[in-house]
């Protein structure tokens, strides 16, 4: 606690020898500036160490709201490779041109954006257009001969399809991805099933 400074002054008038008390109009400006510095060096003190702007409290509660700074990707689609792979590698030759022409507008007419072609065998002899569902993992038959619905456990050979060399190259993997533009089932998929001779007991004899 600051203590307050009172000037007394005291003059005699010289003649009646008596003492009187009086402040001067100097001294009572330097009082006056004395008490305005000891109040507000006691105001700093005091703001000192209760000082809070707020800061901390905006930049805590306070939400970004500006750019994302992650955009997710958006979902990959070979509709166009497919296209590619139709038009100048799976039907090669005039004799297959009513065949290309059928596929190219399955894949047109259809909302998917991820297929698949069914070869054969090694050969890459066409068989069936598919779509495919990354998602699902939904793989269902558009055209051509081959199962209606294909699963993992079905699969053989994986392959991609590069359309600058406009070729298939063997991609070795054991699962699917939407990577992958065609693939094989095994072999014994494609056997019919055999049909059964009636067994000679059953057969009527005709004479």
């Amino acid at each position: 606690m600051a203590s307050q400074v009172v000037l007394i002054v005291l003059y005699g008038d010289g003649q009646s020898g008596r003492e009187s008390r009086g402040v001067c109009s100097s001294q009572i400006g330097i009082l006056l500036a004395l008490r305005q510095n000891t109040t507000a060096g006691r105001g700093k003190r005091g703001n000192h160490r209760g000082f809070d702007d707020g800061a901390s409290d905006v930049s805590s509660n306070q939400d970004y709201i500006g750019p994302r700074l992650y955009k997710q990707p958006a979902a990959r689609s070979n509709r166009s490779i497919i296209l590619n792979a139709v038009e100048y590698c799976v039907f090669p030759g005039v004799v297959n041109r009513e065949a290309k022409q059928r596929v190219l507008e399955e894949i047109t007419r259809s909302e998917s954006k991820n297929f698949l072609v069914l070869f054969r065998d090694g050969g890459l002899t066409f068989r069936a257009l598919y779509s495919f569902n990354p998602e699902k993992e939904e793989i269902i038959k558009m055209y051509g001969t081959g199962p209606k619905m294909v699963n993992d456990t079905m699969f053989e050979k994986f392959f991609k399809y590069n359309s600058g060399g406009k070729c298939f190259s063997q991609v070795h993997t054991k699962h699917l991805t939407v990577t992958i533009d065609a693939f094989t089932i095994h072999a014994g998929l494609w056997q019919g099933k055999k049909q059964s001779l009636p067994n000679k007991k059953d057969m009527t004899l005709v004479i």
